[in-house]
């Protein structure tokens, strides 16, 4: 790990296949950054409820969403971090946005490459992840008004089709160093709003927002979501 930087703030985005968890994970460690990655599966793990029972009744009730982009937020307040999330450029005020992108074939071969014992086949993989791509597109619009396929706002993007991880990383390391040394004088002007949208749709107090960095529920917010659940799923 290399001498510290000052503090910094990345947020790297992309669709499944792009390689944004392995580029997030390599760029904390040679930065020497917290690294963040909340998803469905860390919240259930917070909520101490089955994984599957999200899985279900996300479809049904968007109090999921909103909860896992709060716990996101939450994390990313730390003064040296990096993000990794499909929304991550969008939710954090950050000093870097990154992009990861590659055609639709490279990333459903990416994807079936790691999941062939389960996946029944590459085609099959292949129009999953197209429909995947589209039903996020309409669930961030309907969520907060956002589309995803406009990345004019970032900093850099990146084309990993036939970049290694580790180029990948060496990429985002070089403009991290540059961000460090040359800050923008520029505000994520989605942040404030969208925080504003989960606050209200969590009926929680939006300071709660700006305390701290845990990743963990806070308690009020955890009762506030079960009766948003069970009124909305019966």
């Amino acid at each position: 790990m290399e001498t510290k930087l000052s503090p910094l703030r990345i947020a790297i985005s992309g669709h499944s296949g792009c390689g944004n968890t392995t580029a997030t994970k390599n760029v904390g460690e040679t930065l020497g950054l917290a690294v963040v990655n909340y998803t469905f599966r860390d919240l259930a793990c917070d909520l101490r409820v089955p994984f599957e029972e999200i899985q279900r009744q996300a479809s049904e009730t968007r109090v999921f969403d909103f909860l896992t982009d709060l716990n996101l937020i939450r994390a990313s307040l730390r003064p040296r971090v990096v993000v990794g999330s499909r929304l991550a450029a969008w939710l954090v005020d950050a000093d870097l946005r990154v992009w990861l992108q590659a055609p639709l074939e490279t990333r459903a071969s990416r994807i079936y490459q790691r999941e062939k014992e389960k996946a029944p086949s590459y085609e099959a993989v292949l129009y999953r992840t197209l429909q995947r791509d589209e039903q996020n597109r309409r669930r961030y619009l309907e969520l907060y008004g956002l589309d995803i396929n406009d990345h004019s706002d970032f900093d850099i993007i990146i084309n990993t089709e036939k970049l290694t991880a580790e180029q990948v990383s060496s990429l985002i390391v070089a403009a991290a160093r540059w961000a460090s040394q040359n800050r923008l004088d520029r505000k994520n002007l989605h942040v404030d709003r969208i925080r504003k949208i989960i606050a209200e749709e969590l009926r929680v107090d939006l300071s709660i927002l700006s305390d701290g960095a845990s990743t963990l529920i806070l308690p009020e917010v955890y009762r506030r979501a079960s009766a948003l659940v069970h009124a909305a799923c019966p």
